[in-house]
């Protein structure tokens, strides 16, 4: 595993125990974003999320990934650049991080021309790239794990930049504090830094103070929460991507009647969703259960009940479970967007995380306010379904 990867991974560990768009109270992320300036340019835009990122984290914990991150830097900076074997032009790249190219809205497709998808990332770094990662350090010496992924981003787009030379380059990253830099980084080279939403946003500061040329959102709604969280408001265009709305026939047979979507949940969350289910089938309902390619431990599931099935991420596709579930249940996820543009029943769980729910008003959940049902009412009152 790549250092970039463990620090994905990491990440990822992270989240879930931080748990932060619920843990961490949405009146002091207001208060610490009304204590920062205006943003004078995309460098400090970017500083100014790191800095929501830190705050979020146990002051030990950022003091440490930052303490770790010094010596890195003068890994990647020395570290040798990849072979340039071949130079080709395509109009434009995506980096997908595995995510599939159907995020990118109908209406963008059409306009960045030839495309490439970039899985396995490859690096460069010329004089003009340490030259211009030079000026960060200038001014911000001393934030080493903000200089190190930044240091990092720089030598995976100067390698597209290098053999590719396009003219956009499209990501899913309004979540990393680097986007506002590598926004300033593209355009210097006159090309456009392009985002695509690709999940579920409430109001959390992890998400602050980023520009891109463009920034395509899925609702109004998002556009309103980022400019909230002082995102750039001149970047927005709303669009429904593929990946949202993709239903071929809506009235097509359904095999199972409610499928639950997990998240981060923990075993002791994993075991009462299985006891909410459990009633579901004692009703003579079908029920599937689908595991979060990321976040879900599949040992959790080795004593799951009969009466549920297990859906296997890697031969049922997202579309294909949502296409045959007549409802779809999960507490806070993307799925249940997805259900709501594709004619499914979009169910919240109300019941596995009571205290969380209760804050997803806070928050600002945007499914609360489509149409939808609670699962306490299903397993209270069946007769509802």
């Amino acid at each position: 595993m790549s250092f970039s990867e463990t620090l994905k991974d990491f990440a990822v560990k992270l989240q879930k125990r931080n748990d932060s768009e619920f843990s961490y109270p949405v009146k002091k992320q207001k208060a610490y974003l009304k204590k920062l300036t205006e943003p004078r340019d995309d460098i400090e835009r970017s500083y100014f999320q790191y800095c929501c990122q830190m705050k979020l984290n146990n002051p030990l914990i950022s003091l440490g990934i930052n303490i770790a991150s010094f010596p890195m830097i003068f890994c990647y900076y020395f570290k040798s650049s990849s072979k340039i074997t071949e130079v080709e032009k395509i109009d434009s790249v995506f980096f997908s991080d595995g995510k599939p190219d159907n995020i990118i809205p109908r209406s963008l497709r059409d306009e960045i021309g030839s495309l490439k998808k970039i899985d396995e990332k490859e690096e460069y770094f010329s004089k003009p790239d340490k030259k211009f990662f030079w000026k960060i350090v200038r001014r911000y010496p001393f934030s080493w794990h903000f200089l190190l992924k930044l240091l990092i981003k720089i030598r995976y787009y100067s390698y597209q930049i290098e053999t590719i030379h396009p003219e956009n380059i499209i990501v899913c990253c309004e979540y990393s504090y680097t986007s506002s830099i590598l926004t300033a980084y593209c355009n210097d080279r006159d090309i456009k830094h392009i985002n695509v939403m690709h999940g579920e946003k409430v109001f959390f500061m992890g998400d602050s103070f980023f520009r891109f040329n463009k920034c395509y959102v899925w609702d109004e709604y998002y556009k309103k929460l980022f400019t909230e969280l002082r995102a750039d408001n001149s970047q927005f265009v709303i669009e429904v991507p593929p990946s949202l709305s993709f239903a071929s026939n809506i009235d097509a047979e359904k095999s199972i009647d409610f499928t639950y979507y997990l998240g981060i949940e923990n075993q002791k969350e994993i075991k009462k969703i299985i006891s909410s289910l459990s009633k579901l089938v004692e009703e003579g309902y079908r029920i599937a259960i689908r595991p979060h390619p990321r976040y879900s431990d599949m040992e959790l599931f080795r004593n799951i009940s009969n009466g549920i099935e297990l859906e296997d991420c890697k031969s049922l596709s997202i579309e294909e479970s949502l296409e045959r579930t007549k409802n779809a249940i999960s507490f806070f996820s993307t799925v249940l967007n997805q259900a709501y543009y594709n004619q499914v029943g979009v169910v919240i769980d109300d019941v596995t995380k009571p205290e969380q729910y209760n804050k997803l008003h806070e928050v600002g959940y945007i499914m609360l306010n489509k149409k939808h049902k609670l699962l306490s009412s299903l397993i209270g009152d069946n007769d509802k379904v």
